[in-house]
């Protein structure tokens, strides 16, 4: 084993580990500010999304099944129920899976140096 303090493998950790913290938090902040619209990138984020009628569109039908009013769009009618979850086990295998194979091919490079 070397007298350095970090080795390679180490810094590799450490970097991933930043790296993958940051874009979970960028990513939840703009699903926070967009939960329609955002595509999601990262696979320890979910999101259910459930589509109705709003309440008081309903309530302004004719009960006999006339349309909706001209004054209201589409886009008004329709109430979007958002539902952003965290999936921790999977976050955290993501964050130690490479972390554990950094390190492990850190030391089979090692040994492969101290051997060859």
């Amino acid at each position: 084993m070397s007298n350095q303090p970090f080795n390679r493998a180490t810094h590799f950790s450490i970097i991933w580990g930043v790296t993958l913290a940051v874009l979970t938090l960028l990513e939840w902040r703009t699903l926070d500010r967009d939960p329609v619209g955002h595509q999601i990138l990262t696979p320890f984020i979910e999101r259910d999304i459930a589509v109705g009628l709003d309440p008081r569109a309903a309530s302004q039908d004719d009960p006999a099944g006339a349309d909706i009013p001209e004054d209201l769009v589409a886009e008004d009618v329709l109430q979007y129920q958002v539902e952003i979850r965290f999936n921790g086990p999977l976050f955290l295998a993501c964050f130690f899976g490479p972390v554990l194979a950094f390190l492990g091919l850190g030391k089979l490079y090692e040994r492969l140096k101290k051997d060859g």
